[in-house]
């Protein structure tokens, strides 16, 4: 093999097929369980098994295009297996010892850790973005059909642009992070360099997405509706534009991110666009956004107090996953420096 040792071609192909079996029994958990089978709609479906085909013939030959220095021999599915492997091994010899020898349990290297969180993050959020960006599709097609039966400029505009619009933002921005999920390739900058360590904050991440988001409802009460209307006309339209530009400020990061987007890991510090003046662009650009769609719901009798109050909840929420991210990508060098030129998390000179 022209370039590259046969032993390492070898170890090449052995860890080709254990993404292969990894992502195959993945995806029959996606095919056969209640939960994946009900949420996840025919176009998701057939989108991971294209995704699936695209692997099985591209993998390898991506692979060799790649600088020798720069091959990964091992790839995050082989690293994960034989790390569980030695920890079964292992975590069994120590607990058949007794009494337990506490300064030697059984350790995972960081390398290990970050193959076995970025497969949990991509097995987690790749089917959960495919979903959203076929929905935010669909509203997109739904929103454009209304376009050509509005009967005047008013009901163009708050029915039919406006939605459309706010599909885009979010149909653009899961692209991105459909991608981000599927592909991680040398070539184009977004290896993972580590993934968040802390059970916190993978709960207050995950917290944010179905199903663990629907369990929210149970405690706190929706608010923002990008479809509400207001006591007035012009109050409408000042919501919706105002509204409008908070998605795009929340799409600019995405923008920034380019192929690095994903949640829990560092693939690389962005410095450009919106995160040279804050931190956490994206997040004040949702948050305030779900705040001005909120306003006719709180300016009903008797509803400001309780949606105030949920509203503020999510915030919270979103403060918190400001933090861990914060405490996760403190680790790197390069975002310690980052630190120190933007100082501000959410307002520039302010916050």
């Amino acid at each position: 093999m022209r370039g590259i040792s046969q032993r390492d071609f070898g170890q090449l192909v052995l860890s080709y097929l254990t993404n292969v079996l990894l992502f195959a029994v993945v995806l029959l958990v996606y095919r056969t369980s209640r939960y994946y089978v009900n949420f996840l709609s025919p176009q998701t479906q057939k989108t991971l098994l294209v995704f699936f085909g695209v692997y099985l013939v591209a993998a390898i030959p991506l692979e060799l295009l790649l600088p020798p220095e720069r091959r990964r021999l091992e790839g995050k599915g082989l690293i994960a297996l034989r790390a569980v492997l030695r920890s079964v091994q292992s975590g069994w010899k120590y607990l058949r010892r007794y009494p337990l020898d506490l300064s030697h349990p059984p350790i995972l290297s960081k390398r290990e850790k970050t193959a076995i969180l970025f497969l949990l993050v991509k097995i987690f959020f790749l089917p959960v973005m495919i979903n959203f960006m076929f929905g935010n599709w669909a509203n997109m097609m739904e929103s454009w059909g209304k376009a050509g039966s509005a009967a005047d400029s008013n009901a163009l505009l708050l029915g039919a642009v406006f939605p459309f619009l706010t599909a885009l933002v979010f149909f653009i921005d899961t692209i991105y992070f459909t991608f981000g999920y599927a592909v991680e390739y040398p070539v184009i900058g977004n290896e993972v360099r580590s993934v968040e360590p802390t059970f916190f904050g993978w709960v207050i991440a995950l917290i944010c997405y179905p199903p663990f988001n629907g369990l929210m409802d149970n405690y706190l009460v929706w608010t923002a509706d990008g479809n509400a209307t207001a006591a007035s006309l012009f109050a409408t339209y000042v919501i919706r534009i105002v509204a409008l530009g908070f998605l795009w400020l929340y799409l600019w990061p995405t923008f920034a991110l380019g192929t690095r987007a994903s949640n829990l890991t560092n693939r690389g510090i962005v410095t450009w666009g919106p995160y040279a003046y804050i931190r956490h662009p994206a997040y004040v650009g949702k948050t305030f956004g779900w705040w001005v769609t909120s306003i006719p719901f709180l300016l009903e009798p008797g509803k400001f107090l309780v949606g105030a109050l949920s509203m503020t909840v999510w915030m919270l929420i979103y403060f918190f996953r400001a933090l861990t991210e914060e405490r996760h990508l403190s680790a790197d060098p390069e975002y310690q420096e980052y630190c120190r030129k933007v100082p501000w998390r959410f307002i520039p000179y302010v916050l």
